[in-house]
């Protein structure tokens, strides 16, 4: 599926760097991971007549919330940064240049932060689930932010649509996922939710996984999340496949009376799959997580949260199938590029990953997932 792009190498700067001995363009590479604004120095070395490659992702927005304006809308997930790819000559840098990574946002009704590097090329972040404000020309909640300047311009995905039918009965969206390296196409859209469900987190390979009285599952770095089984209560969705590893399994819900044992269940597992990163690879290869639930019948209750995605896996949803349930448990949350789960009424929306989108939550602002801050990885070669 092309995931491997080329040229990639060390890190630092918030990061990790390194070199390697891989045949290719680049020789080093440096990844800048953490919000703020740094000053890079043209490193020591560098060719004269080479080039760099810069992978700039915007960070993600969060989720919103159920209630906050009491309409089905409230509950989309937040959209994914986007992303600018940009090969620039040695001849054209300055001897630092200002880079600048986005903060990922905290609150319903804002933007991701923009990153940057010099004036060179730069990608805004994803609209929160509560902000249908415009986004480099396109309107909507949760829209995903867009690369600007690059060779390469790509937009991140947008969250998943939420539920509304009544104050205990709401649906988070899961987040959208940023565009994975290689820039080939869009980030992909959060699950959205239905009845008592919730969606699962876009991964760099796929959607969000649909939620319907369970969570989704999330999307993963080779494809789409698995929706919960809406023919059962008690079934939640499989996270999507992996460049390196499967998917994480949706956990299963029983119950029974007290005197026969109560509420019992399996777990959700979390995304497999790792990372390669080296001076002419970036893969992030990880699994969606599986789904969750929340399960309250016959006087026996379940709590099942909802599980993390590898690195370019989305988070698996959580619902709640009760109208009273209010245990708080978390949806997962997305790795690298990812988008978080989304929660359904009192229970907690998942924090996207890098640039990755945040999953909406049913009830309350303090449950929101929040949106990854956002990436910058460059490559180049010195002597």
């Amino acid at each position: 599926m092309g995931r491997r792009f080329p040229g990639t190498g060390g890190g630092g700067g918030g990061g990790g760097g390194g070199g390697g001995g891989l045949p290719g363009e680049f020789n080093q590479f440096e990844l800048f991971s953490h919000a703020g604004s740094y000053t890079w120095e043209k490193p020591a070395g560098l060719v004269e007549g080479s080039r760099i490659l810069v992978h700039c992702w915007g960070a993600g927005g969060a989720g919103a919330y159920g209630g906050y304006a009491g309409t089905g809308d409230d509950t989309y997930g937040g959209g994914g940064g986007g992303l600018a790819v940009k090969y620039i000559d040695e001849s054209a840098l300055g001897s630092t240049e200002s880079l600048t990574i986005g903060t990922g946002s905290e609150t319903y009704s804002s933007v991701g932060g923009t990153s940057s590097f010099g004036s060179h090329c730069s990608a805004t972040g994803g609209n929160c689930g509560g902000n249908s404000s415009s986004n480099q020309g396109v309107s909507g909640k949760g829209i995903g932010g867009l690369g600007i300047g690059g060779d390469i311009n790509k937009r991140g995905g947008q969250g998943g649509a939420g539920y509304y039918s009544t104050t205990s009965n709401l649906g988070g969206g899961g987040g959208g996922s940023a565009p994975a390296p290689y820039g080939d196409r869009a980030g992909f859209t959060g699950g959205s939710a239905s009845t008592y469900g919730c969606g699962g987190g876009a991964g760099i390979g796929g959607n969000g996984g649909y939620g319907s009285y369970t969570g989704g599952g999330g999307g993963g770095s080779a494809g789409a999340g698995k929706d919960s089984n809406n023919t059962s209560y008690y079934s939640c969705g499989n996270g999507g496949a992996g460049i390196l590893g499967a998917g994480g399994t949706g956990g299963a819900a029983y119950y029974g009376y007290v005197t026969y044992g109560g509420g019992n269940g399996t777990a959700a597992t979390h995304g497999k799959g790792g990372v390669i990163l080296n001076p002419n690879e970036i893969v992030f290869g990880g699994g969606g997580g599986g789904g969750g639930t929340c399960l309250l019948i016959s006087s026996g209750h379940v709590t099942i949260p909802g599980a993390p995605g590898g690195p370019g896996g989305g988070g698996g949803g959580v619902g709640a199938y009760s109208s009273s349930y209010s245990y708080y448990i978390c949806a997962g949350g997305g790795g690298i590029l990812g988008g978080g789960g989304g929660g359904a009424h009192y229970q907690s929306g998942g924090h996207g990953g890098n640039a990755g989108g945040g999953g909406g939550a049913g009830h309350s602002d303090s449950y929101i997932g929040h949106g990854g801050h956002g990436l910058i990885i460059i490559q180049y070669r010195v002597a």
